[in-house]
């Protein structure tokens, strides 16, 4: 196995201490002679120079997305650099690819082993889900045989098979990066594997994830500051009621709704989310090794549960 590490970065000044870790883990934790191929574009340029100091990270700069302001364009962005940094693997003839985001890392030595056994001539993706980007991990052969896209076109969104996909998702109508590559395997009739949570949420429902035993992500560490964390509402009766009236809603009276009333008060859970995710955060920083064993203890008492 040839083994390619594809990481789009960005990551704020407060975070630093995140490139330390996620490097320090990668390291750590992956048995099998890998490159890490980093796209540096929206990275600060005092991090730029951290990366050069390892030898396995091969830094790539691309020009520069000038896609329109819309509320899609954080996955179209990533998707575009993403994207380039395949093609570059691609071409130094990487066998295997293992998308990450800053912050997050496999947490099990061989991890990389493990999602390549799982992969056969059906079983084709691996991948976190939601956030599928946050590690996604298949083969040089899906990838040419198949020439996916990380997001569907525009035309693949408005099919019926589309819709039919979508159903198969919770939640449904979600658009990530990575979520072409799903489609495609869709469409063959190939698998798409899903990494499940295996920690307790006795942190976050959505924040401070461990999957399947081999990989952590904390979850919206590059947009904490600057994106609201509305989206991440518990799995709810309450809540499903609330989307659901969200969706049918004219936007007429969401508008109305959105100038007369202050965001909390819509969107209670923003700062609870935020606070939540500064906790796990700062744990994370603080105590690395302990918060992360924390973590995978309670993968095995969550499992012994049932």
């Amino acid at each position: 196995m040839k083994l390619g590490i594809l990481v789009v970065y960005l990551v704020s000044e407060d975070n630093e201490r995140l490139i330390d870790i996620h490097l320090d883990q990668i390291k750590k934790n992956t048995t099998t002679d890998f490159v890490l191929y980093a796209c540096t574009n929206m990275l600060l340029p005092q991090f730029v120079d951290k990366l050069k100091q390892f030898k396995y990270v091969k830094l790539n700069k691309f020009s520069k997305y000038n896609g329109p302001i819309e509320d899609r364009r954080g996955a179209k962005e990533h998707s575009y650099y993403l994207d380039q940094l395949i093609k570059v693997a691609i071409k130094d003839n990487v066998t295997h690819f293992a998308i990450f985001h800053p912050d997050s890392f496999p947490v099990k030595p061989g991890w990389e082993n493990e999602l390549s056994k799982k992969l056969t001539e059906s079983l084709v993706l691996i991948s976190i889900f939601p956030q599928m980007s946050g590690c996604a991990f298949f083969s040089r052969n899906f990838y040419l045989n198949n020439k996916p896209s990380l997001l569907p076109k525009s035309q693949e969104e408005l099919s019926l098979q589309w819709a039919k996909f979508q159903k198969t998702n919770e939640p449904s109508n979600l658009i990530e990066t990575g979520m072409g590559y799903a489609f495609k395997a869709y469409t063959e009739g190939l698998i798409w594997y899903k990494l499940k949570r295996s920690n307790r949420e006795e942190y976050h429902h959505h924040f401070g994830g461990i999957y399947d035993d081999l990989i952590f992500h904390l979850g919206s560490a590059s947009g904490y500051k600057s994106r609201p964390m509305k989206g991440y509402l518990k799995n709810t009766i309450f809540n499903r009621a609330k989307q659901f009236l969200i969706k049918i809603m004219p936007d007429s009276i969401k508008s109305k709704i959105r100038n007369t009333l202050p965001a909390k008060v819509i969107s209670p859970e923003i700062e609870k989310n935020r606070r939540d995710f500064l906790k796990l955060r700062d744990m994370l920083f603080n105590d690395t090794e302990n918060f992360l064993h924390n973590l995978m203890s309670n993968n095995k008492n969550h499992k012994s549960r049932g």
